[in-house]
C-alpha cells in the first residue's frame, strides 16, 4: 500500500489540492430553480425578513465537515510516515541464539520466557496492525510485513538454533517501521541499533560444559591411548563437577574436579583400555542450567596390529619380502593348496594377500589380488593386454591411491576389467581399459590385474605407501569428519547417512557436495563407494558455554516480563474512525436541516 511521509511536500501538495477542490465545490453556484408562488408579497416579506450573514454559518459548517472528512480519507488512503517511519508498522527481531536455551530460577528457558512476552506483545496491537518478525537463526528464511496472525504462527514454529553468529538481514535496519523491538539475552548478538527497544531475557546462571575431546597415542608407547577433555565453568560462583568418558558398560572412566568461577581445565585419561569405536564424554553438575554443552562425541581410531595371511606357491615373492618389513603386519605364509582346506572359520586373518593365485570362491575376509587371471565369484569378465610397455592413469580420488603418483608405472602383460557396476576403477590404461579395481561393501577386495614380475610396480618408491593405503581402506576404522550442529558438508561419493541409532537422515546434493542438517550433536555414519565416513558433531566452542556475557539488564521473574512501550491502536485505524465519526456528525446535521 502507497505511504508518503507528513513532511514531504508531495503529501503537502494533495493535501492543498484536496482542500482547493472541496471549497471550489462549494464555491459552484447551483442551478436556478423554478418555483410558482402564489404571491410575491407573501415572498418580499420573508425575504425582508431574514439575514444573509445568520444563514452563512451552515454553509461555512458543511465545508468545514466535508473538509475534514477528506482530509481523514486522504490520511487513511495514504497512510503517512512520521520522521520517515510507518505508524502502522512494527518490526519484531527475536533471538533464538544458542545461550536462549537456558534455563532461568523459574525453571523456564529464555526462549520462552521471551516468546510469551512477544506473544503478549502481538496480541495488544491493533489488530490492523502489519508485524514484521525476524529471527536470529534464520529460520524465518524470508521475512516481511504481515497480520499479527501470521506473525503468531511464525512465532510458534521457532526453535533455539545452532548457529554461535546470530545474523539479522542488514535491510532489515533500514525498514520502515513505527515501533522496532528485539528481545534477547544479549550474549550472542552483539550491538542492537539505537532506534531498536531492547527487551532483556537475561538471567544469569550457572553452567559447565564440554569444550574440547580428543584422544591420542603416548609418544613412545603406540599400545597407550590418552583422552584429553577440556571444561569450562561458565558461572558467576564455584562448582563440582563430574566427568564421564563412556564407550560401553564395562568401558567407563570417572573423575570429580572443582571448578571456580570462569575456569578453564584440561584433564587427561587414561583410555588405553577403550577399543576402536565412538566414544561419548560427559559432564554432570547439580545446578547446571545449560544442557547443551553438557556431552561431546568422538572416535577412536587405533592403528592396530593387522593379521596378514599370504597367498602364494612363490616362495621368493618380492611381496612376502616387503609384508613382513611392515611395522604394522603380522605376517603368515600359506601356499594355495594350505588356503583350499582352510574353511571359512580356521582364517583367523584380517586380510588376505593373494599373489597369482587363481580364487574358486569369493573371500569372508577383506582381500589383495595380485595377477587376477579369472574373477567369476565377483562377475567381472576380464581380457588379456595385447599391448606391451603399457602406461596407465591412477585415479587420484580414491583413499587407496592417496599420496601415490605411480607416473614411471610400466605393465608387460596381464588382464583388462570391464566395466561394471558397484567397483571402482584405481588404475586406467591410456585408452580408458581397467587394470586394477576396488570393490566396497562388507567385505572389500582390490584386484590388479598383472602381478609384480610382469611390472615394475615393486622397483617403485610408491609400491609401500600403495601396500599401506590399501590395508588401511581394508580394514582400519573410516576417516572422521569433526563438525558443529547445523548444516553439514560432506564429500560428493556419500550417497547415505545414518545416525548411530540406525535412522536413515535426509540428504541433499548441491555445488558437487552432499549435505545433511541436524540441530543435535550425535555420531552419524556417511556410505559412499570408497567406504563409510564417520562423522562427530559435538559443540566445542567456548562461546557456545559462555552463556552470562551480557550487557543487558537482569530480568527478576518471567511473571513481571512485559514488553514496553506498546500501543493500543494504530494511526490508520484511529484515522479511520474518525472519519466515521465524522460522516455520522454530517449525516445527523444535514437530516435535522441545519445545514441543508
Amino acid at each position: 500500500m502507497t505511504s508518503v511521509a507528513l513532511s514531504s511536500p508531495v503529501f503537502f501538495l494533495l493535501l492543498a489540492g484536496l482542500i482547493g477542490s472541496v471549497v471550489l465545490l462549494y464555491l459552484l453556484r447551483p442551478p436556478v430553480l423554478n418555483r410558482l408562488m402564489s404571491s410575491n408579497l407573501i415572498w418580499r416579506r420573508v425575504l425582508g425578513s431574514s439575514r444573509a450573514i445568520n444563514e452563512r454559518w451552515r454553509w461555512w459548517l458543511s465545508l468545514l465537515l466535508a473538509t475534514l472528512i477528506a482530509i481523514c480519507l486522504l490520511l487513511a488512503a495514504f497512510r503517512p510516515m512520521d520522521n520517515g517511519q510507518m505508524n502502522d508498522r512494527s518490526l519484531i527481531i527475536f533471538d533464538n541464539a544458542p545461550s536462549m536455551g537456558a534455563l532461568t530460577r523459574d525453571g523456564m528457558s529464555r526462549f520462552n520466557v521471551a516468546k510469551d512476552s512477544v506473544t503478549r506483545h502481538l496480541n495488544s496491537l491493533s489488530k490492523d496492525m502489519q508485524v514484521m518478525l525476524v529471527d536470529t537463526q534464520r529460520q524465518v528464511t524470508t521475512p516481511s510485513f504481515g497480520s499479527i496472525s501470521q506473525a503468531l504462527e511464525i512465532l510458534d514454529s521457532l526453535s533455539v538454533g545452532s548457529s554461535l553468529d546470530p545474523l539479522v538481514p542488514a535491510q532489515v535496519a533500514t525498514i520502515d517501521a513505527s515501533r522496532k523491538f528485539i528481545y534477547t539475552d544479549g550474549v550472542m548478538i552483539g550491538g542492537v541499533p539505537e532506534d531498536f527497544t531492547s527487551v532483556s531475557a537475561f538471567q544469569p546462571v550457572p553452567n559447565v560444559g564440554i569444550t574440547r575431546l580428543s584422544f591420542a597415542a603416548v609418544p613412545g608407547n603406540t599400545q597407550q591411548r590418552q583422552a584429553f577433555i577440556e571444561i569450562v565453568n561458565g558461572g558467576a560462583e564455584p562448582t563440582v563437577v563430574e566427568i564421564a568418558l563412556t564407550q560401553t558398560e564395562s568401558r567407563l572412566i570417572t573423575r570429580q574436579v572443582e571448578l571456580a568461577p570462569y575456569e578453564k581445565l584440561t584433564q587427561i585419561f587414561d583410555a588405553t583400555a577403550f577399543e576402536s569405536g565412538p566414544v561419548k564424554a560427559s559432564v554432570v553438575s547439580t545446578v547446571d542450567r545449560f544442557k547443551a554443552d553438557d556431552v561431546a562425541f568422538g572416535y577412536i581410531t587405533a592403528k592396530r596390529q593387522v593379521r596378514v595371511g599370504f597367498v602364494s606357491d612363490d616362495v621368493d615373492s618380492k611381496m612376502l619380502t616387503l609384508l613382513d618389513l611392515m611395522p604394522r603386519v603380522v605376517l603368515t605364509s600359506l601356499t594355495n593348496a594350505d588356503y583350499q582346506g582352510l574353511e571359512s572359520e580356521e582364517l583367523q586373518f584380517d586380510i588376505l594377500v593373494f599373489d597369482r593365485v587363481s580364487v574358486d570362491r569369493k573371500p569372508v575376509i577383506p582381500s589383495i589380488f595380485f595377477g587376477v587371471n579369472s574373477a567369476n565369484w565377483l562377475g567381472a569378465s576380464v581380457s588379456s593386454i595385447r599391448s606391451s610397455q603399457l602406461s596407465v592413469e591412477r585415479n587420484t580420488a580414491h583413499p587407496i591411491l592417496r599420496n601415490i603418483s605411480m607416473t614411471d608405472l610400466l605393465i608387460e602383460s596381464g588382464v583388462l576389467f570391464a566395466p561394471m557396476v558397484g567397483v571402482e576403477a584405481l588404475l586406467t590404461s591410456e585408452d580408458e581399459a581397467i587394470l586394477a579395481i576396488a570393490v566396497p561393501g562388507a567385505v572389500k577386495s582390490v584386484l590388479l590385474g598383472f602381478d609384480l614380475d610382469k611390472s615394475n610396480l615393486a622397483f617403485l618408491a610408491d609400491f609401500p605407501i600403495f601396500l599401506s593405503n590399501s590395508i588401511t581402506w581394508l580394514v582400519d576404522e573410516p576417516p572422521i569428519l569433526n563438525a558443529t550442529p547445523g548444516t553439514i558438508k560432506l564429500p560428493s561419493d556419500i550417497t547415505k547417512v545414518y545416525r548411530i541409532d540406525g535412522v536413515d537422515v535426509p540428504l541433499w546434493f548441491a555445488d558437487g557436495n552432499s549435505y545433511f542438517h541436524t540441530r543435535e550433536t550425535g555420531l552419524f555414519t556417511g556410505f559412499s563407494s570408497n567406504g563409510p565416513l564417520r562423522v562427530s558433531v559435538s559443540q566445542l566452542d567456548r562461546r557456545f558455554s559462555d552463556i552470562n556475557r551480557s550487557n543487558l539488564p537482569i530480568f527478576e521473574s518471567s511473571k513481571n516480563f512485559v514488553a514496553p512501550g506498546l500501543n493500543g491502536y494504530s494511526f490508520s485505524f484511529l484515522v479511520g474512525a474518525l472519519t466515521l465519526i465524522l460522516l455520522m456528525v454530517d449525516w445527523y446535521l444535514y437530516h435535522r436541516r441545519v445545514t441543508q
